[in-house]
C-alpha cells in the first residue's frame, strides 16, 4: 500500500488510528500493540501476500537468533561462541537479502564470464527488504555485542513492521523505538502532537505528489529517449532527475515522521537539507542520514575508521560507498555510483576544507572540523552531524556558495548513474552534456512536463497560437525548476510544521496543498526507493 494512495488516506489510516486510540483508552496496551502489527502487516501485504512469507521467515529467525545471543552470555559462552554466532547471524540476514536482491546479478555475471547460460529464476523480490533486513541486522549486532538486552517478541515484530517505515526506512535503531511502546503518555492523544503530525504528513504528500511525480514525467521521457538529448536537455535531466528523487525520498520520510506523530511515536529525521552542503562528506550528513549511520556505526568504525592513518581511512570510505552502492540494487551502475561518492568524501576529508571525524554510539555523532580547531556534538535521533562553517569572514566567507555549488554539481552528475539502467547509459547522458550542442530537444522535455493544471491554458493556445505553445510550455518547465530550487534552500518541511500556534494562513495553505494533492493522486506512481 502507498501513502499516496486513496486507499490509504481514506480506508486504512482512519481504521489505524481509531482502533490504536481505541484500546489504548481503554488500557488493552497489548491489544493494541498486536492490532498495530495486524495494521502494519496488511499495509505490507497490500503489494504481494506473497512478500510475508520472507517476511516472517525474516523476523522468526532474527529474533531467535537474538534470544541464542543472550542465553549465551547468561551461561558465560559469549567468548567462545560469540564470534560463530555473530557470523551466522550476519549470513542468516545477508544470505536472505542477497538471494533475493541479488542471485540474478551474480548469475547474469558467471554466465558473461563463463560463456554458460544459466535458467532465470524469476525471484520474487519483496519491496522492503533491503530496510528491514538493516534494521534487524543492527538489532542483531548490538545484541551480539551485549549492548542491548532482548525485548518481547512483540516489540521485536511491532519495531521490524511497523508501516510507516518498513518499505523505505528510516533504518531506526531499537533504542529509538522499542522503548516509545512503552510509554503511556505516548498512548494518550495529544491535539498538537496529533496537528503537527498531519503537517508534516501533508507537507510530504504534497512534496512526492505534486513536485516529484511531475518532474518525475519529463525526466522519464529524457531516459526514455537518451540518445536526442542535447546539452541543454541533458543538464537539465541530470538536475531534474536529482530534484525528482530528494523530493520523493524526502517526502516520504516526511510522510513516515508525520504518521509516526499521529500515532505518538517518533521516528528518526532521515534528510537534513542535503543541497545546502559545502562538500560532498557534508552531503553524506545530511543525506540518507540512518543509512549512513548504519554504515558508520556497523562497517566504518569496525574497519578502523579514520584511527589508523590518511590510506587507511581513504580504503575504509571506499569500501563504505561501495557497500553502499550496491546496498541500493545489484548494477554496476550503483557501485560506479558508490566508487564516485567515496571518491568524494575522500576528497573532502584529505583536501582538508572540512573535516569530520564520526562516532556512532546510539543515536550521537560527535564531529570535529580542523579548520576552526573546535569541536561540537550534535545529538539526536536522526544522528544527523553538524555541519563546520567557515565564519572567518572576509573572501574566504565567499567560498562556502561556491563549494555549494561545486558540491551539487558533483553530485548530481554522479546520480546520472543512479537513475541510468545501465552504465553504457549513465555515460551516454554525461558525454551529452558536454558535447555541448543544440538541438531543441529541451522543448520535447518541457511538453512532457504536462502540468495537468494548465491543461485549459495548453489546450487554447494549441487551438489559437500553436507557434507560441512551445515557448510556453518551456517558461512553464524553467519556472517550475525555479520553483524547486527556491524550496530546497528555503524553510525545511520540519520546521514549518513544528511551527506553533497554527495561523489561520497556515492552516488554509495545508488544506489546500492536501486538497490538491489527493486531487493529484489519479495519477498514482509507487516511490523511487522501492526498486532498491
Amino acid at each position: 500500500m502507498l501513502f499516496n494512495s486513496h486507499i490509504f488516506i481514506f480506508v486504512f489510516l482512519p481504521l489505524s488510528l481509531a482502533g490504536w486510540y481505541f484500546f489504548n483508552r481503554i488500557k488493552c496496551y497489548r491489544l493494541a500493540q498486536g492490532y498495530l502489527i495486524g495494521m502494519s502487516l496488511w499495509f505490507y501485504a497490500y503489494f504481494d501476500v506473497r512478500y510475508l512469507i520472507s517476511l516472517a521467515v525474516s523476523c522468526i529467525g532474527g529474533y531467535f537468533l537474538c534470544v541464542l545471543c543472550r542465553r549465551l552470555r547468561d551461561k558465560g559462552a559469549a567468548r567462545s561462541y560469540g564470534k560463530l554466532l555473530t557470523a551466522a547471524g550476519c549470513l542468516f540476514h545477508l544470505g536472505m537479502l542477497g538471494y533475493f536482491k541479488y542471485t540474478g546479478f551474480f548469475l547474469e555475471n558467471i554466465s558473461s564470464l563463463t560463456g554458460r547460460a544459466f535458467t532465470p529464476l524469476h525471484i520474487l523480490l519483496p519491496v522492503g527488504i533491503s530496510f528491514y533486513t538493516f534494521q534487524q541486522l543492527a538489532y542483531f549486532l548490538d545484541c551480539a555485542k551485549g549492548e542491548t538486552s532482548v525485548c518481547s517478541f512483540l516489540d521485536y515484530v511491532s519495531f521490524i513492521v511497523y508501516f510507516p517505515q518498513i518499505l523505505q526506512g528510516p533504518i531506526l535503531l531499537h533504542g529509538e523505538l522499542i522503548g516509545q511502546f512503552h510509554e503511556e503518555e505516548r498512548r494518550r492523544f495529544d491535539a498538537e502532537r496529533f496537528a503537527k503530525g498531519m503537517a508534516r504528513f501533508v507537507l510530504g504528500l504534497s512534496k512526492k505528489a505534486l513536485l516529484a511525480d511531475t518532474l518525475g514525467k519529463a525526466v522519464n521521457f529524457g531516459y526514455d529517449n537518451v540518445s536526442l538529448l542535447d546539452s541543454p536537455s541533458a543538464l537539465f535531466l541530470a538536475a531534474g532527475y536529482m530534484i525528482e528523487l530528494y523530493f520523493d525520498f524526502s517526502g516520504y520520510c516526511d510522510m513516515a515522521v508525520g504518521l509516526g506523530k499521529m500515532f505518538g511515536i517518533e521516528i528518526a529525521e532521515n534528510f537534513d537539507a542535503p543541497f545546502k552542503s559545502a562538500s560532498v562528506k557534508e552531503f553524506w550528513r545530511r543525506w540518507h542520514i540512518t543509512l549512513g549511520r548504519f554504515f558508520t556505526r556497523y562497517v566504518y568504525i569496525p574497519l578502523g575508521g579514520s584511527r589508523k592513518g590518511k590510506l587507511r581511512t581513504v580504503c575504509n570510505t571506499m569500501i563504505v560507498f561501495l557497500l553502499s552502492g550496491f546496498w541500493h540494487g545489484a548494477g554496476w551502475n550503483f557501485v560506479f555510483w558508490g566508487f564516485l561518492h567515496g571518491i568524494g568524501v575522500a576528497a573532502s576529508a584529505l583536501g582538508g576544507k572540512q573535516i569530520f571525524t564520526a562516532r556512532a554510539a546510539g543515536s550521537e555523532c560527535r564531529v570535529a572540523s580542523s579548520a576552526l580547531g573546535r569541536r561540537k556534538t550534535a545529538a539526536g535521533a536522526s544522528g544527523a552531524a553538524a555541519e563546520g562553517l567557515d565564519r572567518s569572514g572576509g573572501l574566504r566567507g565567499l567560498r562556502r556558495p561556491l563549494r555549494q555549488i561545486f558540491t551539487f554539481a558533483y553530485v548530481t552528475l554522479t546520480f546520472v548513474f543512479f537513475r541510468a539502467s545501465t552504465l553504457a547509459q549513465g555515460f551516454a547522458v554525461i558525454g551529452k552534456i558536454f558535447r555541448f550542442r543544440w538541438n531543441g530537444f529541451l522543448f520535447r522535455m518541457a511538453e512532457a512536463l504536462d502540468v495537468t493544471e494548465l491543461y485549459a491554458v495548453t489546450k487554447a493556445l494549441d487551438m489559437g497560437a500553436p507557434a507560441l505553445l512551445p515557448w510556453v510550455n518551456l517558461l512553464v518547465f524553467l519556472l517550475f525548476f525555479l520553483l524547486c530550487a527556491f524550496l530546497l534552500v528555503g524553510k525545511k518541511a520540519s520546521a514549518f510544521a513544528e511551527e506553533k500556534p497554527f495561523s489561520f494562513l497556515r492552516t488554509v495553505l495545508l488544506s489546500v496543498l492536501f486538497v490538491w494533492s489527493v486531487l493529484s493522486l489519479s495519477g498514482v506512481s509507487t516511490f523511487l526507493y522501492f526498486t532498491f
